[in-house]
């Protein structure tokens, strides 16, 4: 596993580079299997993924197979961002030292913003050639990262909404549908 460094992102903000910060995500993920799902329409994207919630009675000798096709009802995160760009899959935790931002403040597992972001400068660059192009309607977008053990999620929105639900996959990822389609 890659080293993180938490207090590196002081030394990044004083020369404009990119760099994490982590913040705080009202409803951890499991870290073994999230499973995280993404949706998206050009105007939100939307996220569900498995809750963190550790069984007070496992003693480490058996696993549990969570299974997003079946009936079983699971504790889920929907996540909704109000932004349509995203980027996902990308890398496994196996691989997330070679992210370029890997030494500038991210951890394992967690949600960051990402300061100073190359990406949502590629994008300004992009959309300057429109001629209703408006600077400031960019400052309110922020870069997220989420890791999770399988994948990671980059999104540019300017905020997002957490919910918990008790669902299975397949009826939480009717919701989206519902909520995308309204």
């Amino acid at each position: 596993m890659g080293i993180f460094n938490k207090n590196k992102d002081k030394e990044s903000s004083a020369d404009n580079n990119e760099y994490a910060k982590i913040i705080d995500w009202p409803l951890k993920w499991d870290t073994g299997a999230p499973m995280p799902q993404v949706y998206g329409n050009g105007h939100k994207t939307f996220l569900l993924y498995m809750i963190s919630e550790p069984d007070p009675n496992w003693d480490g000798t058996y696993t549990t197979v969570i299974d997003n096709s079946s009936e079983n009802k699971y504790p889920l995160a929907l996540v909704e961002f109000d932004g349509g760009t995203f980027r996902f899959g990308i890398a496994n935790e196996d691989v997330f030292g070679g992210l370029p931002i890997a030494d500038k403040g991210m951890d394992w597992y967690e949600a960051h913003v990402i300061e100073n972001s190359k990406w949502i400068e590629e994008l300004k660059t992009i959309h300057k050639v429109h001629p209703y192009y408006h600077e400031p309607t960019w400052k309110e977008k922020k870069h997220f990262m989420l890791l999770f053990h399988d994948e990671m999620l980059e999104v540019v929105a300017k905020d997002y909404k957490i919910e918990q639900f008790n669902s299975t996959f397949k009826d939480l990822a009717k919701e989206v549908i519902e909520r995308m389609n309204k």
